[in-house]
């Protein structure tokens, strides 16, 4: 039955789902019967959504979820490790433009029009899985602040890791590179497995709680904003990073945070 569920969710449209789900209820009964009697009776349960499926409602979910699954691929994929972020770091040099927050836009406004159409559920508390999924999300984006921050309090360390002054000397200095290093390369890693994660976020929107949006968008701020800063920090324009970079990002930063705040407020709705 919990097959059953899951295939009607995803195939579906929400309100024909759920008429199916309540009508295989019935058949099921009161105690269930064994689930050898009802693969015999009624074959495997993906075998029997098939032929209630409208492929017109089908085909528009997938071309969404393809959409919504190429935002925030692009964002998480657009490198692995620091030299892999080569195309991404190059739109940002060349003109301060590139696609980034662009993808993240459309990824949440397309998520937000296409989940928030389920107006028609009943209200029920908040599932533990999302709070726990948004405040770990909320984490992470506090901690990029905090390295945008620690960045502007420390530049001459910081340039001094990546060999554009003199070598750090002392335990600061080593202390100093180590938290740094390791931070950037965090937040290299990050966005790529997330990316993934998010992906699954969107089908539990679609066959769980259409509130599970609401974790997409917020994802998608957060790998934003890491990339937005990861770009900064390894660009090698230091005019860039000097004059510009460190002036600029942190409010950007903040108005793409706001944003996705909103947004994941709506989704909760």
């Amino acid at each position: 039955m919990a097959r059953l569920e899951r295939a009607a969710r995803w195939r579906l449209p929400p309100q024909e789902a759920e008429d199916v789900i309540a009508d295989y209820r019935d058949i099921v009964g009161t105690p269930p019967r064994s689930e050898d009697e009802l693969r015999r009776e009624l074959g495997k349960p993906r075998n029997v959504i098939r032929p209630l499926i409208q492929k017109k409602p089908y085909y528009t979910w997938l071309a969404v979820y393809v959409a919504l699954a190429a935002c925030v691929y692009l964002l998480g994929h657009t490198g692995f490790g620091f030299y892999s972020w080569e195309f991404y770091r190059l739109c940002f040099e060349l003109g301060h433009f590139h696609l980034g927050p662009v993808f993240a836009l459309l990824g949440m406004a397309l998520a937000l029009v296409w989940f928030r159409r389920r107006r028609d559920e009943p209200k029920s508390p908040v599932p533990k899985g999302i709070i726990i999924t948004l405040a770990v999300l909320l984490v992470w984006i506090g901690l990029v602040f905090l390295f945008n921050w620690a960045v502007l309090c420390a530049k001459d360390d910081f340039f001094a890791m990546w060999g554009m002054m003199e070598p750090l000397i002392g335990p600061r200095g080593h202390l100093v590179y180590r938290s740094m290093h390791l931070s950037t390369w965090a937040m290299c890693l990050l966005p790529f497995f997330v990316s993934y994660t998010a992906l699954y976020w969107l089908v539990k929107a679609r066959v769980r709680d259409r509130r599970w949006a609401a974790a997409y968008v917020l994802a998608l701020t957060a790998i934003v904003i890491t990339m937005e800063t990861v770009a900064l920090v390894t660009s090698m324009d230091p005019t860039l990073f000097i004059e510009i970079g460190l002036r600029a990002n942190l409010p950007k930063c903040a108005v793409i945070t706001v944003i996705g705040l909103i947004g994941t407020g709506v989704a909760l709705c």
